[in-house]
């Protein structure tokens, strides 16, 4: 019987998957427990802190019945500060009747006042120990699982004879690895990273990762343009000034109109029909996006200095679109975008998952894809072959400035406001970054979309990484800038040479041993 030693790590993968979701499994049994008894989601009134940082049992116990308490008197106070019925307006009833209508509340009250909290929610779970075990040990179970079915795979890929030296050779290889080293480094830090629970009262999964990839919507969706810009070999440094115009146009559309008297003050309504301040927007971030693709196509400009005049002047048009004002609104589809739910997950990872796609298949299952590369590489020759090279650089600059603009209308939903100084700041230096990291060289050329989605991940994950470690924000710049210079260095040529010939060396050996073992 042939040996198959890549069943053993993928058996051992399956079961610590497995245990971890059982874990997950319990925990959000605990969680829908404590939201049906209570109406308190788990992350409310310190619930969750209370169950991870207290280790006597007593004490949680303790802790536990006070955030629940302290949970329902802040509930209480919500529905005695809410607007009056018009029921409560009728004349009142005799006293009798009153006193017919307290005694089953003051009954109920009582009721409550003795029902012990913890007892309600965990009669059926056991120890708080359990359940704080279960807890923290649920990513590590996650996590381990995931890295022994990896190193399976990896395993079977091997027996295929691959070249792993070319493989070491990829940049996306060491994109990937670095972000794993820094997850790892995260799960020491804190136990529960890998943690995911879902919430009842929202319907979305929350966790570290979750909000990683959130997070990571808006460069990403900026980065699949981004990546392109650069393919032709150059730079688009007014994407960040894009942000700021889309978010500032829809918010004016949903909110000016001096004429309504609503216009005051913001509410759950639009003044222009949603869909109209949703799409124009785009249309303006497109259309400037084109006059990007015009002056640099046509007129022959630098994409870094043709870029950097709506990079300047982006953020002042803003500010002549809003009046130099701040609109706030509270429209409940607008908010949908960056803040709902959409299958458990957040709505701007599923926008961003639709536009990868959608540009991934307009970029590899067209010959668009080639063209672009083609035009990065050579120019004059791409010309020669008939490739329209200045309508290709007018399309990518004009999809790179509707991207921007979808980028624009998620960050816009999350604060629901716009902000034209902070809107979008920095993106430029991010999306260029993941760009860089995921292996697209600032040359032109081949490009790869997968390898600007991971470094996108790596920029956002290089922040939470920041976060748990308590560095201050002022340094938060500065040490995102030294772990990405690591990175970039282990991408770079000499390093990935020396890796793949160190890959060679070690097969090449092996391959001998086996040999003299089979003489």
């Amino acid at each position: 019987m042939k040996k198959k030693p890549f069943l053993i790590p993928l058996l051992c993968g399956i079961v610590l998957l497995a245990v971890g979701l059982v874990c997950f499994a319990n925990v959000c049994h605990v969680k829908d427990a404590i939201y049906a008894n209570y109406k308190v989601s788990f992350s409310d009134a310190s619930i969750e802190q209370v169950l991870i940082n207290d280790h006597d049992e007593a004490a949680v116990k303790a802790d536990f019945d006070a955030a629940i308490m302290a949970s329902a008197r802040t509930g209480a106070k919500t529905a005695e500060a809410a607007p009056a019925d018009p029921a409560a307006a009728e004349p009142a009833e005799a006293p009798a009747a009153e006193e017919a209508v307290e005694a089953p509340a003051a009954e109920e009250a009582a009721a409550v006042a003795t029902t012990d909290p913890y007892d309600t929610v965990f009669k059926s779970f056991g120890s708080v120990n359990s359940l704080r075990r279960a807890y923290r040990l649920q990513g590590w179970f996650l996590g381990a699982g995931a890295l022994l079915c990896l190193a399976a795979i990896v395993m079977v890929l091997k027996g295929k004879n691959l070249d792993f030296s070319a493989i070491m050779r990829s940049k996306i290889t060491w994109a990937v690895i670095a972000e794993i080293l820094i997850l790892i480094v995260c799960l020491i830090v804190r136990p529960d990273f890998f943690s995911i629970s879902y919430q009842p009262s929202t319907g979305m999964l929350y966790g570290s990762l979750i909000d990683i990839i959130n997070r990571s919507a808006e460069i990403t969706i900026i980065g699949m343009g981004m990546t392109m810009v650069i393919a032709l070999g150059g730079t688009d440094l007014s994407v960040g000034a894009l942000v700021a115009v889309s978010g500032a146009l829809a918010l004016k559309l949903m909110r000016w109109d001096p004429t309504d008297p609503r216009f005051i003050t913001p509410g759950d309504y639009s003044v222009y029909p949603f869909v109209l301040a949703i799409m124009l927007p785009l249309l303006v971030c497109l259309l400037m996006g084109a006059f990007n693709g015009v002056l640099v196509g046509r007129l022959q400009l630098q994409p870094i200095i043709a870029t950097l005049i709506l990079m300047v002047s982006g953020r002042g048009i803003a500010q002549i679109i809003t009046n130099g004002k701040q609109f706030t609104t509270l429209y409940s589809p607008f908010r949908w975008i960056g803040q709902g739910s959409c299958l458990f997950l957040p709505t701007p990872i599923v926008i961003m998952v639709a536009v990868v796609a959608l540009v991934m298949l307009f970029v590899r299952k067209t010959a668009f894809g080639t063209f672009v590369e083609s035009v990065g590489i050579n120019p004059s020759a791409s010309r020669l072959s008939g490739i329209n090279a200045r309508m290709v650089i007018l399309i990518v600059f004009a999809i790179t400035g509707f991207l921007s603009g979808i980028s624009g209308l998620i960050y816009s939903s999350r604060i629901m406001s716009n902000d034209s100084n902070n809107a979008g700041l920095n993106y430029e230096t991010d999306a260029i970054l993941s760009v860089v990291i995921g292996g697209t060289s600032m040359t032109g050329g081949k490009f790869s979309l997968t390898g600007t989605i991971i470094g996108s991940i790596i920029i956002r994950t290089i922040v939470t990484f920041v976060y748990y470690f308590g560095i201050a924000a002022e340094a938060t710049m500065a040490f995102k800038a030294m772990i990405i210079a690591v990175v970039i260095v282990l991408q770079s040529e000499p390093v990935r040479v020396w890796m793949a010939k160190r890959a060679a060396f070690r097969s090449q050996a092996k391959s001998m041993v086996k040999g003299g073992v089979a003489k």
